[in-house]
């Protein structure tokens, strides 16, 4: 699709789901200023109405380490061999249309010892690990975030590839859309009946339905790097 045909996708979209377009890909920015407090939900938590319910002390500290985490985290990786993946870099492509705080990156296999020593040092513990995803929990701010080492070829060309962005002019990066998109195929192949599997393929979905990428581009990035997943791809579009 060329760009003028994405451009009106996205515009296309953007007025069914009342948007505009700019709120379909809001950007990597905009994307981490969501996850978390900003000058939207302090005012509307200053905001007194007759019944809301009161936010409870625990969460009001949840959601303060929330917002100390995004600091603290996108300080660590700016200028760093590190990408945003997952749900964040979704929502930046406006593959999701609502704000998440599904923190996911990409790094560079020398970075690990670093990036782990300093998620432990904002309270994180190591929960799990498979392949190469490490899942932290960040006990303080109550989510898990994911740290993915680019060690198979489809990583480290994602990796490679990733495009600049910003938050807070600090230079970070954001992996392309068509190889997050071809990565979402590959983490549904492993976990298509679980919860976490069924947001992969909406994810997916998402980002070709804006037109954030196309079928053709994903296909030919997995059957570069991964081509026993191209019929993973196949049952996502026909389901």
């Amino acid at each position: 699709m060329s760009r003028v045909g994405t451009n009106r996708k996205r515009a296309q979209v953007a007025r069914a789901i009342g948007r505009t377009e700019g709120q379909v890909a809001c950007g990597l920015e905009d994307a981490l200023w969501e996850a978390g407090p900003n000058v939207v939900t302090d005012f509307a938590d200053a905001l007194l109405f007759e019944g809301k319910p009161k936010m409870s002390e625990d969460k009001k500290r949840k959601w303060g380490a929330l917002g100390h985490l995004r600091e603290e985290l996108t300080q660590f990786l700016a200028g760093k061999n590190a990408a945003f993946i997952g749900g964040v870099a979704v929502r930046s492509y406006g593959g999701r249309t609502a704000a998440t705080i599904d923190f996911y990156v990409l790094i560079d296999p020398k970075l690990l010892k670093e990036t782990t020593t300093f998620l432990e040092e904002q309270g994180g513990t190591l929960a799990s690990s498979v392949e190469n995803t490490y899942t932290f929990r960040m006990g303080p701010a109550g989510i898990d975030l994911d740290v993915r080492v680019a060690k198979s070829p489809l990583d480290q060309a994602a990796l490679a590839g990733a495009k600049p962005a910003s938050f807070r002019d600090r230079k970070l990066t954001i992996v392309l859309p068509g190889e997050l998109t071809a990565m979402k195929v590959k983490a549904y192949s492993e976990r298509k009946e679980t919860p976490s599997g069924r947001v992969d393929r909406t994810d997916v979905l998402g980002m070709l339905k804006v037109g954030a990428t196309t079928e053709h581009e994903v296909r030919r990035i997995l059957k570069k790097y991964r081509p026993d997943l191209l019929c993973e791809l196949d049952e996502i579009l026909s389901t």
